[in-house]
């Protein structure tokens, strides 16, 4: 009975043993097949930079979710594949201290390891060397290995301070630095060089009242281990006149999981938010996120949508910015809150919509003016038509000379237009377009005939440059100024009062001595109404301008002012239209 008793608690210690060990790493499974993955299809199949993102995405996917064991497996594997495949003896030994880091028992795969990789291996394991100091940034290679002269002023020993002075940083998370110097610095530049990486690589830093500053993005923070950095101060001729740390002896800082310490922030601002993971990692791993990718530009870059700046970042006013923390909309100064952060773009997939449509309503204004309008000599070769008031019956007589029959010059009321709008940007700034619609309001036929008819289409080609920093990105007002040409008419209807030598008859006796009298100057005629219609056109070419406001960065109102000089019948008319255009 006694035996069997502690048959069965030691059953029960050895069960629980077993369940705790598993519950403590739940990934180990799904991370050891992501690594046989890595080595036996990419690496064997000589596709090293595959297998290294497949390898350093299982161990971010993992987190604090997998065993050390198989944590330094993965880096032991990362080491092979930098030192046997890629022949990166430098950065092995980066990947294989953190390794030994993560389980002093790490072995290594000798079967794929060749002698430099074995050595590499074995010097980092027989000094249990696993703080990840600053061994791979000594020498000449600190630019991927390339040697050659370093810049002036590299290594100069400077006083500038630097914020914050962390030492360690939640790994996916951007780290703004701001610095201050006393020396008469015009431009300043950040170098920093992730862990694992070959190259180092360079921000320029904004200036910004007293500060310089710029911000490492969360590319250079994705991996667990040591990231160097340092800044370096110029003068107006280019010299290096201060600096925080120098490329021989970097400020390092280290990336971790969790850390105690507050995260990095720019004065006076909210520290940034974590990235999502970017891992190479099918969407059934465990702790794996599908997600758009990012582009890469960096902290103070131009930028079209916050898809083309670098993990982290948000385009906000044309240039790639730590975004601004928000709950709802109102929270953001532009743009819409998207998944927490403030984004001028909304979060879109691709850089500005290039294809854009519209509807707009305009209306004609023409400048109208001239004597002896409704004569039969100024109806057949001036562009004007006159009626008798309220008709379509057109005055085709010759009305008492030098008496009434004058417009005095000025701006009328014309037609109204109604138009559908494409423009195609082909640039950042420039874009070409059409125009075509139906206008309204114009004269009766005109002619002895009726055969001189109102023409009622619209049609127009434009070019246009809008001004600003990649204007189709943002919210608010796009100005711009565009030039074209078209076909149309532009009729303006006026009132005249003539003088008729036929009282108003519409068909008089032409004979008649009272008819006569009144040609020659020895009668008074009739007062009589008639409507003149000025028909302008019906081509056209066109200077102008305007503005969008955009209520998104797709869509908006567009106040638009064409200027236009009519062809054959010459004249100008000024031309508003009000639209709504949307981008796809």
């Amino acid at each position: 009975m006694q035996r069997r008793r502690l048959s069965f608690t030691l059953c029960l210690a050895l069960v629980l043993l077993i369940g705790a060990s598993a519950s403590a790493a739940p990934r180990d499974a799904a991370a050891n097949k992501k690594i046989d993955e890595a080595i036996n299809v990419h690496y064997l199949a000589t596709d090293f930079d595959k297998a290294e993102g497949v390898l350093t995405g299982t161990v971010n996917a993992c987190g604090d979710k997998c065993s050390p064991a198989v944590i330094a497996r993965a880096w032991m594997y990362v080491g092979i594949v930098r030192g046997s495949g890629k022949g990166d003896a430098k950065g092995a030994t980066e990947a294989f201290k953190t390794a030994v880091a993560a389980d002093p028992n790490v072995k290594l795969d000798d079967a794929l390891a060749t002698a430099e990789t074995k050595k590499a291996f074995a010097d980092v394991a027989g000094s249990q060397a696993g703080t990840g100091g600053s061994g791979g940034d000594t020498g000449t290679g600190g630019d991927g290995g390339k040697g050659g002269k370093e810049p002036k002023g590299e290594d100069i020993a400077g006083e500038m301070d630097c914020q914050p002075t962390v030492t360690e940083v939640e790994s996916r998370r951007p780290i703004p630095i701001t610095c201050t110097t006393e020396e008469d610095a015009v431009k300043a530049e950040l170098r920093y060089k992730e862990f694992g990486g070959e190259k180092w690589k360079t921000v320029k830093m904004k200036k910004r009242g007293d500060f310089f500053q710029a911000e490492i993005p969360c590319s250079g923070t994705m991996l667990a281990g040591t990231l160097r950095l340092y800044v370096r101060a110029q003068d107006a001729a280019g010299d290096v006149i201060d600096s925080y740390g120098s490329k021989s002896k970097p400020v390092e800082i280290a990336i971790v999981g969790k850390t105690d310490q507050d995260p990095p922030a720019f004065p006076d601002k909210d520290p940034p938010k974590r990235c999502e993971d970017a891992v190479e990692c099918p969407p059934d791993f465990p702790g794996c996120k599908s997600g758009a990718g990012r582009g890469n530009k960096a902290w103070g870059s131009s930028c079209g949508a916050s898809s083309e700046c670098q993990e982290g970042l948000s385009c906000l006013n044309g240039t790639c910015e730590t975004a601004q923390s928000c709950d709802i909309n109102a929270d953001c100064a532009s743009g819409k809150c998207e998944s927490g952060v403030c984004t001028d773009d909304g979060g879109s997939g691709g850089p500005w919509k290039k294809n854009w449509l519209g509807f707009h309503i305009a209306q004609d204004l023409a400048i109208v003016g001239g004597s002896d309008v409704c004569s039969q000599a100024s109806q057949n070769n001036d562009g004007f038509a006159c009626f008798y008031k309220g008709t379509e019956d057109q005055y085709l007589f010759d009305p008492q000379p030098g008496v009434a029959n004058k417009i005095s010059t000025g701006m009328a009321l014309a037609t109204t237009r109604f138009m559908l709008s494409y423009d195609r940007v082909i640039t950042k700034n420039i874009a070409i377009g059409l125009r075509g619609g139906f206008a309204i309001g114009g004269g009766p036929a005109a002619g002895a005939n009726k055969d001189v008819k109102f023409l009622p289409i619209h049609g127009e080609l434009r070019g246009s440059y809008w001004f600003g920093k990649e204007p189709f990105s943002k919210v608010g007002l796009r100005p711009y100024i565009h030039a074209g040409g078209g076909v149309a008419q532009v009729d303006a209807k006026l009132p005249v009062t003539v003088r008729d030598c036929a009282d108003g008859q519409k068909n008089p006796d032409t004979s008649s001595g009272k008819y006569v009298a009144c040609r020659t100057g020895n009668a008074q005629g009739a007062p009589l109404e008639l409507d003149a219609y000025k028909k302008l056109g019906q081509s056209f070419v066109t200077i102008g301008g305007g503005a969008m406001y955009a209520l998104s960065p797709n869509s908006g109102l567009q106040l638009n002012l064409n200027i236009m000089f009519m062809l054959p019948t010459t004249g100008q008319v000024i031309e508003p239209s009000l639209g709504y255009v949307f981008g796809i």
